[in-house]
């Protein structure tokens, strides 16, 4: 599969880099270093590539966005038409002083990110996921951590889902994309456990439900 990165740093270039390494074609793009874009090519096994947002996009069956959310519209503009184009939104809808949510309640930013972004297949995944845990590998967990994610469009969650699969975490469907209004604030309190504690950043969330694997061993 052919991914674009709209944005490269922590968080896109970690999921450019896991992407690239299960197999998929990954254009970097969108970084203030273009040295950086072509590092993170080089070492993503031959299959990626450094880029424009237009080139990122372009080919691309999938396209994420993994920028601060004041650089959403000029990314997007940069990026051209994702009309028909699965567009992974990563990123939360933080204040300028990256202290607060700018937006919630009525509207959330993967609401916003499918208005800008016309026609394109939005789903809201890794916002809830440091960039830190990518990098070390969901093996540094004692279980398998879950990624939410949630959409309007049931084949591009299916195709995210795979994905996600792909990288080592359990894909979790939480609905339609107006889900984003739940899992933006979430994303919040993952940023006080994995910052702010002074411990480890590698965070993971899991939700159980009974009849697991760990209660069919009780039984």
């Amino acid at each position: 599969m052919r991914i674009g990165m709209l944005g490269s740093g922590n968080m896109g270039g970690a999921l450019g880099q896991l992407f690239a390494a299960s197999g998929h074609t990954v254009t970097f793009s969108y970084s203030r270093d273009a040295a950086k874009l072509e590092r993170l090519a080089a070492s993503s096994g031959g299959r990626g590539r450094a880029g424009s947002p237009a080139d990122a996009a372009h080919d691309a069956q999938v396209v994420v966005l993994a920028v601060h959310w004041s650089r959403v519209p000029h990314v997007l503009r940069a990026a051209g038409s994702l009309r028909g184009k699965i567009l992974i939104d990563c990123t939360n809808p933080m204040n300028a002083a990256d202290d607060a949510l700018a937006v919630g309640r009525r509207v959330s930013g993967g609401e916003l990110v499918a208005r800008r972004a016309r026609g394109a297949r939005v789903v809201k995944a890794f916002n809830t996921v440091p960039s830190e845990l990518l990098r070390a590998g969901p093996r540094v967990l004692a279980e398998e951590p879950a990624v939410c994610h949630c959409g309007d469009d049931v084949g591009a969650k299916r195709v995210v889902a795979k994905l996600i699969r792909q990288i080592g975490f359990e894909p979790l469907d939480c609905g339609p994309l107006s889900m984003s209004r739940y899992l933006e604030p979430l994303a919040l309190l993952v940023a006080q456990l994995a910052y702010n504690q002074g411990r480890r950043p590698e965070v993971g969330l899991r939700f159980l439900r009974p009849g697991g694997r760990r209660s069919a061993a009780k039984r």
